[in-house]
């Protein structure tokens, strides 16, 4: 997934947390939201593209949520991480194959590990230093995505320099 992926994908979650709360939202109140966040102007972009998908409604004063929205933004909504702790000595590999036909849950699948601080090690083999979170076992199982997936705790990775650089490990 390219780094633009990974920062919209951030850009929906952030406003998907903002609009869990009401239904609809002030337009001031949706600036200043806009406004504090650090790359306004893809925060801005993402809000546009949620209107123009008709996934919200402004109607000059606020930001309503219509029900597509909702059902849309669902899946975005409080799927922080766990705080980083202290690394193990240990890789997390979770490796998937998923039929060809099936592209969106391979895409939801590749969301979740990079939400989950996953590194793509192979097209559909990815690592982490981090134990994964029970949060991130139960969105695969509740999505239907675990049936893809297979997950290995490996010691030994031949050179893993890079991932050690990559996830600051050293």
């Amino acid at each position: 997934m390219a780094k633009t992926s990974r920062d919209a994908y951030k850009h929906i979650q952030a406003l998907s947390e903002f609009f869990s709360d009401a239904n609809a939202v002030g337009t001031a109140v949706v600036e200043s939201f806009i406004n504090d966040h650090k790359k306004k102007k893809y925060l801005k972009q993402s809000l546009d593209r949620l209107i123009n998908r008709g996934f919200l409604v402004a109607d000059g004063r606020n930001f309503k949520l219509t029900k597509a929205g909702a059902r849309f933004l669902n899946p975005y909504r409080n799927r922080r991480p766990e705080t980083k702790k202290k690394w193990d000595g240990k890789w997390r590999l979770v490796s998937f194959d998923v039929p060809g036909s099936y592209s969106s849950e391979r895409d939801s699948i590749r969301r979740l590990l990079v939400e989950f601080d996953f590194y793509p090690l192979h097209k559909s083999v990815w690592i982490s230093p981090n134990t994964a979170s029970e949060n991130f076992w139960k969105l695969l199982v509740d999505e239907d995505l675990d049936k893809y997936c297979k997950v290995m705790v490996v010691e030994i990775i031949e050179g893993d320099r890079e991932l050690r650089k990559y996830f600051k490990l050293d």
